[in-house]
């Protein structure tokens, strides 16, 4: 299944040694598997950067085959792959990172790292409304790339369930396989590993902690062309995945908030700094060469299209919607419906609707 170069990553990666440790073994040799190979002669170069104790477990573990043996079987038990720096299958756009993953452990539909993708993220607090825009764009924008984000609530969770129906979908974890992090998402992400693809660079019984998460940033914007930033406070870890992207000199996009909004403040300081302001699927796509007409011709009928027209405005209220359209409250229910089915219109609370296009 795995190659010998695949192998002696996978082995490499067990030992739970620093990246800067892994990365310089690495280069020890001109192929991988040489570091196996030509182990006793490179014995002292080894010590020297992972000091005695690691040099130790190395070498227990080259005395015999049992101890790879028994690595693959409990991955292969736990239903894990390893897509290694060597596989076919690892994303280019992540081997051009300073510090990409030695290992990227997978549950899931493997197909999709062939794919294109991009990074939608957002904080914990992504306000309903946003909620509600994040998994449309997700879901249209999933017609074009793989969808990659994280596994947190509120704006990654959104984003998760707008690509979760077409199955084009990567979700990155900061910890392991044995974990679920947070626990309201653990049916999210087991539909995540049916249908998409679940990744993270971590050893099955790694735990989360908070340092882990900005690392695993990292990977969410160097395997995507760009990033739509949804929400995020002033000190939003979203920002530090939008740094990423930014220094990988990929696209970063973000919404757009009102004065004051605290969820929207690391949103609006992005667009400051580098980020496209982004309010449509257009922004988004016309940066990658995507020919799409958001403005499709639907059909409205004359009621639909007058209370539609007033939505697109702003965010309202029924009774402004009647005041305006002309309309009687009670005719209007109906008409909002069809709407929403239509996907032009969502409820944001207290009989209040917001154009989704």
């Amino acid at each position: 299944m795995y190659t010998k170069d695949e192998k002696t990553e996978i082995w490499l990666d067990s030992f739970r040694l620093e990246y800067a440790k892994k990365a310089q073994l690495y280069k020890l040799c001109f192929e991988p598997y040489d570091l196996v190979k030509q182990f006793a002669k490179l014995r002292s170069k080894v010590g020297e950067i992972v000091g005695e104790e690691s040099l130790a477990a190395m070498e227990k573990s080259l005395s015999s085959g049992e101890y790879m043996r028994s690595l693959l079987a409990k991955y292969t038990e736990k239903g894990i792959t390893c897509v290694t720096f060597s596989s076919e299958l690892y994303p280019e756009d992540l081997r051009q990172i300073p510090d990409p993953p030695l290992v990227l452990y997978a549950r899931g539909n493997l197909e999709l790292l062939r794919e294109r993708k991009f990074a939608i993220v957002g904080s914990r607090r992504t306000p309903p409304a946003m909620m509600k825009q994040t998994e449309r764009f997700s879901s249209e924008l999933s017609e074009h790339f793989v969808i990659v984000t994280g596994m947190a609530e509120g704006g990654d969770a959104a984003a998760a369930l707008g690509a979760l129906e077409s199955g084009r979908l990567i979700c990155v974890l900061a910890y392991g396989f044995d974990f679920v992090y947070p626990e309201c998402n653990r049916n999210l992400l087991k539909s995540g590993e049916e249908k998409g693809l679940v990744l993270t660079e971590y050893l099955p019984d790694e735990k989360p902690k908070p340092y882990l998460f900005p690392a695993r940033n990292r990977i969410i914007a160097g395997i995507a062309e760009g990033v739509l930033v949804v929400s995020g406070g002033a000190k939003s870890g979203t920002r530090i995945t939008a740094d990423f992207a930014y220094e990988y000199g990929k696209d970063v996009f973000a919404f757009p908030y009102s004065l004051g909004s605290a969820a929207g403040e690391g949103c609006n300081a992005l667009i400051k700094d580098y980020a496209k302001l982004t309010d449509n699927l257009v922004d988004i796509t016309a940066a990658f060469g995507i020919n799409l007409t958001e403005a499709e011709e639907i059909s409205l009928s004359e009621a639909e299209r007058a209370v539609f027209e007033i939505i697109r405005e702003g965010e309202a209220h029924v009774s402004q919607i009647s005041e305006r359209s002309g309309l009687k409250v009670y005719e209007l229910p109906a008409i909002l419906t069809a709407l929403q089915m239509k996907k032009l219109i969502a409820p944001c609370g207290g009989n209040r609707y917001m154009a989704v296009r």
